[in-house]
């Protein structure tokens, strides 16, 4: 795949494992000892910044993080063993992954649509 179709899969990716990390959190609320997660994207974003940069990027640079990188970025949010989830916070992390993915797959969608267009050739 090309450039930005490899950046919309990581962002869409990357959505789905926030939504998932803070699903777990709401999940786990009256779990006694559990500390609320949240996934490191600082390699993934460093990757889309390069991208964003240099157009010139091999997409292939992009496929090294996939899904499974992305949930071992998880983490423990707070070093505090006592720190609870907040479920004001972890609704807020879901819409906001959801926005993302909405987003991110709109324009996923328009992209092959005008890639199908330029296939059939009609202007």
């Amino acid at each position: 795949m090309d450039l930005t179709t490899e950046a919309l899969r990581l962002g869409i990716s990357m959505a789905r494992v926030r939504a998932e990390v803070a699903s777990a959190n709401v999940a786990n609320v009256d779990v006694a000892g559990y500390r609320p997660q949240r996934a490191d994207f600082a390699q993934a974003t460093g990757l889309l910044r390069e991208a964003a940069e240099q157009p010139s990027m091999n997409a292939e640079s992009l496929q090294t993080v996939t899904p499974h990188t992305l949930g071992e970025s998880v983490r423990a949010a707070d070093p505090d063993l006592n720190a609870p989830v907040n479920l004001d916070d972890e609704v807020a992390e879901l819409e906001t992954a959801n926005v993302d993915f909405q987003s991110l797959t709109t324009v996923m969608s328009r992209r092959f649509a005008l890639m199908q267009l330029a296939l059939a050739g009609r202007d």
